[in-house]
């Protein structure tokens, strides 16, 4: 009796770890996991024009209409943690299923996304336009 208890106590405990491992991650944990050196690969799910605009320092940009196609340029093991974000959440949660379809085991979200992290006043890092605007 106390072996089944024991491995049912042990079944909760590794579901549990498993359903924690893909928890959104909030904006606090992702900014010391940054400033310790330790942070995940970090996806930027918008377009490229709001990717330029302001985006987490470290973060590739792949808009999530391209995930499935361009999936295999970020170059990881399936099982890295991949952190996925966009403005408010709803391109990162299709990013988040078309990345986890594809095999890669530990794909988290922003939680709040960038919104979040605006309004926590965070940093964000800004590219200047491409070609820049000329005044007539």
């Amino acid at each position: 009796m106390r072996r089944a208890l024991l491995a049912v106590l042990i079944l909760l405990a590794i579901a549990d770890e498993t359903l924690a491992a893909d928890a959104p991650l909030s904006a606090g944990q992702l900014a010391q996991r940054q400033q310790a050196g330790q942070a995940p690969l970090l996806l930027d799910v918008r377009g490229a024009d709001e990717y330029r605009d302001g985006h987490i320092a470290g973060a590739l940009n792949i808009p999530v209409d391209q995930i499935g196609s361009r999936a295999g340029v970020l170059g990881v093991p399936r099982d890295r943690e991949i952190v996925v974000y966009c403005v408010s959440g709803r391109r990162a949660a299709r990013a988040q299923e078309t990345l986890q379809a594809l095999g890669y085991s530990h794909v988290r979200q922003l939680d709040g996304s960038l919104n979040t992290w605006r309004q926590q006043r965070l940093p964000l890092v800004r590219e200047g336009a491409a070609f820049p605007h000329l005044s007539e």
